[in-house]
């Protein structure tokens, strides 16, 4: 993926009728959950992607993030139309399956993943993040994923002290 769209993080039920301020040709959205909401059909048919697959992280788990999840992803990515500027990432709450989807993204189109891991507010999948990256052939360790919730871990327990619970999880990822 060599293009650098602007990607969003959202809980599905944040989809409403002015959550996509620009024409249907340049939003695309992957969804990972079986929960939609009509919201999401603001979207041209060939820019949505929906994959029904559970919150966990143990690969063993009936339906877990697996291999062809990731290629799905991938390609969905790779074939969108050059007129798409903005990718929405959702899942059931926007904490886990979207942020973790959501930065590999940002890494196969040569941007950090950083925005992502070290939001105190968020909680990566681990599993989806490194499936789709070694999917997509990056060298990424279990180790490397391990310190980055490392990271992320720090950072929510930072911001706990800061600020209590009070927090917001869309974030747009530039």
């Amino acid at each position: 993926m060599e293009k650098k769209r602007t990607i969003h993080i959202l809980a599905i039920t944040a989809i409403n009728n002015e959550t996509f301020d620009m024409p249907q040709e340049n939003n695309a959205i992957i969804i990972c959950t079986n929960r939609i909401n009509r919201f999401i059909f603001q979207c041209l048919p060939e820019n949505i992607l929906i994959l029904d697959f559970p919150d966990v992280e143990d690969k063993n788990y009936p339906g877990a993030f697996n291999n062809a999840h990731a290629r799905r992803i991938i390609h969905f990515v790779q074939n969108l139309s050059d007129k798409v500027t903005d990718i929405y990432v959702c899942c059931s709450k926007g904490g886990s399956r979207s942020p973790a989807v959501a930065a590999a993204l940002l890494r196969m189109s040569g941007r950090s993943d950083r925005k992502v891991w070290c939001n105190p507010y968020y909680v990566p999948n681990t599993l989806v993040y490194l499936r789709l990256c070694r999917e997509y052939g990056f060298f990424t360790t279990g180790f490397s994923v391990k310190i980055r919730a490392m990271i992320n871990e720090r950072a929510f327990a930072k911001a706990k002290k800061r600020n209590g619970t009070k927090y917001e999880r869309w974030q747009i990822l530039e």
